[in-house]
């Protein structure tokens, strides 16, 4: 019966990450796909570069909302565990929408989403970091990448003082599963290719007729 309670928790993920926010709102203010401009990402991020900061805004709080949500479903379904199986669910979603082509965003703002309920500590330390690292580097990747990383850490610490294995599986995957929906980017740092953020992003977007 538990089990059961799981894969509901693990189903209600996935559904509610296929909610790509970023697509609703390019759709909504210029009648375009995000996934077609840009970096190809649905997230905050290309949100930004394509369509402005108002808009990114809006899709990092939807984006953040949905791994809320999901994680809410899940502990009331299923506890601590069915709220950590419908955060790595939900990423999963964000990453490989079913509805969308299995071509959504990278993760993050869902995860940190996740994390806010599930682990408030972790997810404080998870944006710290990440922001600083943003700020030093000027590239959000590797912010992200660095965030992952941290997560990994801390749940492996979390996992060994709480004697719960489970929290380690939990942060490995989803370290995972950030890290890799960030491969493109990895490839492109290591080449010194990869896009950085400038002021010039946060400047109002002209609407394309």
């Amino acid at each position: 019966m538990f089990l059961l309670r799981l894969i509901l928790c693990a189903l209600l993920g996935y559904l509610f990450g296929n909610v790509q926010t970023g697509l609703i709102i390019g759709r909504l203010t210029r009648n375009i796909d995000l996934r077609e401009h840009g970096s190809g990402s649905s997230g905050a991020t290309n949100a930004l570069r394509v369509l402005g900061r108002q808009q990114a805004l809006v899709t990092l709080l939807g984006d953040a909302l949905k791994g809320v949500l999901a994680v809410c479903a899940g502990l009331i379904i299923g506890g601590q565990r069915g709220g950590m199986i419908a955060a790595i669910f939900v990423t999963i979603g964000h990453i490989w929408p079913v509805f969308f082509g299995f071509h959504g965003g990278k993760g993050i703002s869902t995860t940190v989403g996740s994390l806010l309920v599930l682990m408030p500590v972790h997810s404080a330390i998870f944006l710290i970091i990440g922001s600083a690292v943003i700020y030093l580097t000027k590239m959000v990747s590797v912010g992200s990448i660095s965030g992952a990383l941290t997560l990994l850490i801390l749940t492996a610490i979390t996992s060994v003082t709480g004697n719960d294995w489970f929290v380690l599986v939990f942060g490995v995957i989803i370290s995972g599963l950030v890290i890799f929906a960030h491969r493109g980017n990895i490839a492109r740092i290591l080449k010194g290719t990869e896009n950085k953020i400038s002021a010039s992003m946060f400047r109002d977007k002209e609407k394309k007729r």
